[in-house]
């Protein structure tokens, strides 16, 4: 049994992709991480997974200044950049992520 209550066996925590996004005024980055579960042995209290990362793309910042999105289209075309690219190198397509 975990700390949160569950089974904690191997076989019980499920491998997946993790897709997250930071879109800051200098930058805008995607990491696309492979989520492995740990050994039983490896456990730490609340980090079933470890990560191992596939794909990362980044690109300029367009239309956010001072963390406040000023032009719309700009900003949606620096984060499509980072978003595909990360895909590319990740060969796979992101369907959800985690944005900052």
């Amino acid at each position: 049994m975990s700390w949160l209550g569950g089974n904690s066996d191997a076989s019980s925590r499920r491998s997946g992709i993790m897709t997250v996004l930071d879109v800051g005024s200098s930058k805008v980055c995607c990491v696309v991480a492979k989520l492995k579960p740990r050994e039983d042995g490896m456990l730490l209290r609340g980090r079933s997974h470890r990560i191992q990362v596939i794909g990362i793309g980044h690109q300029k910042s367009q239309g956010v200044k001072s963390g406040v999105v000023i032009d719309l289209d700009r900003a949606e075309h620096a984060i499509r950049l980072a978003v595909d690219a990360a895909e590319r190198m990740a060969g796979l397509t992101v369907d959800s992520l985690i944005v900052n």
